[in-house]
């Protein structure tokens, strides 16, 4: 069985941290998409990103069907906003069968939460 890096990135910090660890251990890698844009820019930047959180927005994804069923192992990576993990992480966490896989999770930050985004998501197996 093998390993699948999938994440959300926002400015590109997770991207690189998700590029650097799927090169590393050999792993696929899929970068979530929505159909929801997000503003880049000022205050609406971050208003945005926190409501969406806030709110329990799940975006829809637009990637095609992601197979799981290759991987043993996936690996999470989220940028953290609100002190929790991105809209788009949530809608994959729901919309896929997670059970049975090993998990790991990491996360890319300007600032302080990174643990308060861990502690809210849950993943179980």
């Amino acid at each position: 069985m093998s390993t699948l890096v999938v994440y959300f990135s926002f400015d590109g910090n997770t991207k690189f941290i998700a590029e650097i660890i799927a090169k590393t251990m050999n792993a696929d890698i899929i970068e979530l998409k929505t159909s929801k844009q997000y503003p880049t820019e000022g205050f609406s930047k971050y208003f945005w990103g926190g409501k969406s959180v806030i709110f329990g927005d799940k975006p829809k994804l637009i990637n095609d069907h992601i197979d799981l069923n290759p991987y043993e192992t996936i690996l999470i990576g989220t940028p953290v906003w609100a002190g929790s993990y991105t809209p788009p992480i949530k809608s994959f966490i729901h919309q896929y069968e997670l059970q049975g896989k090993r998990i790991a999770l990491f996360a890319s930050h300007a600032g302080g939460g990174a643990e308060k985004c861990f502690a809210k998501l849950k993943v179980t197996s």
